[in-house]
């Protein structure tokens, strides 16, 4: 799926979501006619509404309707499952710098979001959170040495990672050396600020720790990879993660 594909179909939903909330019931017909869709799309938007837990009610029945629950009064937030994911790994940052000031209830904060969200989207925010190592604090020696990262690089890798899909990047060793790398982001970690990716290095035929501020280009494929074992990556993340 496209980007601009992806931007039109959340445009779409928004707009539903407004037409829903505008009026007390809308006939299936009058909504695709305001949205420009088919029978069949309506009705896939509406099962995906419900799937994210909008409580969408519906007639059977010629020349059916449907409405949003009246008691659906309050705004409510609409995540998708990378920006949960984004949200809860915030929240196990923070537990992470363990900063005495308002932080206590974090844990607490976090079990409730991730129980608010619809079963099939805790699944797979589970599956992606078990993916994601936070160890101690980098060095400051290493730390002295850091630079940004790229926006472009780290949106990319961030996608690679949540959409399993293999990208090719351009590293730079600590040497200097530059290399093009197909790699599978199975894992990532965080020694705070410093964000690693565990990887599967095809040109290496192994497990290899690239430092995502010395990737200097990436690119998405369209190479799909399967999530391999942790204990595959043990060696070489255990000295950046001594929580095992």
């Amino acid at each position: 799926m496209t980007i601009s594909s992806f931007e039109q179909r959340a445009d779409r939903r928004n707009r539903l979501i407004g037409l829903l909330r505008s009026e007390e019931y809308w006939k299936t017909s009058e909504l695709r006619d305001h949205l420009g869709i088919s029978q069949r799309t309506l009705m896939r938007e509406l099962a995906d509404l419900r799937d994210s837990g909008y409580p969408i009610e519906s007639d059977r029945g010629r020349g059916g309707g449907v409405r949003l629950n009246g008691r659906w009064g309050i705004e409510r937030i609409n995540l998708n499952h990378k920006e949960v994911v984004e949200l809860i790994l915030s929240l196990a940052i923070m537990e992470s710098l363990r900063s005495p000031l308002l932080t206590g209830n974090l844990t607490a904060i976090k079990q409730k979001l991730f129980q608010a969200f619809p079963q099939k989207q805790r699944t797979s925010v589970s599956d992606i959170r078990k993916r994601i190592m936070i160890g101690d604090n980098a060095r400051a020696n290493v730390v002295s040495l850091y630079g940004e990262p790229q926006t472009n690089v780290s949106e990319c890798i961030a996608e690679s990672f949540m959409e399993q899909a293999c990208a090719e990047i351009e590293y730079v060793s600590e040497g200097g050396e530059r290399t093009v790398r197909m790699i599978e982001a199975q894992y990532i970690l965080l020694n705070w600020p410093i964000w690693y990716v565990i990887a599967w290095d095809h040109l290496r035929s192994s497990s290899r720790v690239f430092r995502i501020d010395r990737i200097k280009g990436a690119r998405i494929t369209e190479r799909r990879f399967k999530v391999r074992p942790k204990s595959n990556f043990t060696d070489i993340y255990a000295p950046f993660y001594q929580t095992i």
